[in-house]
């Protein structure tokens, strides 16, 4: 069934407290579960921008690998770049392209991993074909080659819970260590909201000005900095477990906690390469 999907592929305000909390890792899809292989799960970071009149056609592809790899894949849409993600400047009269859709981290890795064009991605920050920066035409492919391995170590979301009245977010992330790993490994977490209803440059449809654009996983902040924090420094061994907690994270006061997630990943600092991601919606 996946191969017919990704052949397709290749053709084309809220009261009160809302938690999540689970202090097992569930099996399968965000946590060792006490047995059995655990396979890396890929994270695409995609890097967008709603003055990119190309990238829509990436948001499709995105959207139909989220499919069909199911919970295999993490996507997160990293608005970048000023010309494409900051504000239209002057103003346009009808308030088109309003919103600044930049983060500092999203600019930071821009310009770290020397994004040139838009759209394009990095799948777990793993070279494809020689290039961390890969086209859509390929993510598939180079999501394809890391699901198939067998995972170092996992991470999971133990707890997560959202303080309405405060507009706060807190959560506990643990990482599992499945075999012995070597030099320094950060782990960062990310908030993303999905559907955020904004303009958004197409140059599928006419005319090419979508005011109701249907913008999915977008990066909204980092909850522990741009490039995250210390997590194994210079070695950590099989059976390691290691936690981290984050509390009373102020929100946005505009942002959808309903659409609101926490991405977390740990990655090399030598490489950049990410080892395994997780992902957790505010509301199960």
């Amino acid at each position: 069934m996946r191969a017919a999907i990704l052949a397709t592929i290749c053709a084309v305000a809220l009261f009160g407290c809302d938690y999540v909390d689970d202090p097992v890792a569930p099996s399968g899809g965000g946590g060792n579960g006490g047995g059995g292989t655990v396979k890396r799960r890929a994270l695409l970071e995609e890097f967008t921008g709603h003055r990119c009149n190309t990238c829509p056609a990436a948001h499709a592809v995105a959207a139909n690998l989220a499919t069909a790899f199911g919970d295999d894949l993490i996507v997160v849409g990293v608005h970048a770049t000023d010309f494409f993600a900051a504000p239209l400047n002057p103003p346009a009269p009808n308030g088109a392209y309003a919103t600044d859709f930049r983060t500092p981290a999203g600019s930071a890795y821009a310009t770290a991993f020397s994004i040139s064009f838009l759209p394009t991605g990095l799948v777990s920050r793993k070279p494809y074909n020689s290039s961390i920066t890969i086209s859509s035409g390929n993510w598939s492919s180079a999501i394809a080659d890391i699901v198939a391995q067998d995972a170092l170590c996992d991470v999971w979301f133990s707890s997560l819970t959202h303080d309405a009245g405060a507009n706060t977010v807190s959560a506990e992330v643990k990482v599992a260590v499945l075999a012995p790993i070597t030099d320094d490994h950060n782990l960062t977490v990310y908030l993303t909201e999905d559907h955020v209803i904004d303009w958004q440059l197409n140059s599928l449809v006419s005319p090419p000005d979508v005011e109701d654009y249907d913008h999915r996983h977008v990066l909204r902040t980092n909850l522990n900095g741009t490039w995250g924090e210390l997590a194994v420094a210079g070695s950590a061994q099989t059976g390691d477990t290691l936690t981290f907690s984050f509390s009373g994270v102020a929100m946005n006061p505009s942002w959808n906690a309903a659409n609101c997630a926490l991405v977390a990943y740990l990655y090399s600092m030598a490489t950049n390469e990410v080892l395994q991601a997780a992902e957790r919606e505010f509301e199960p």
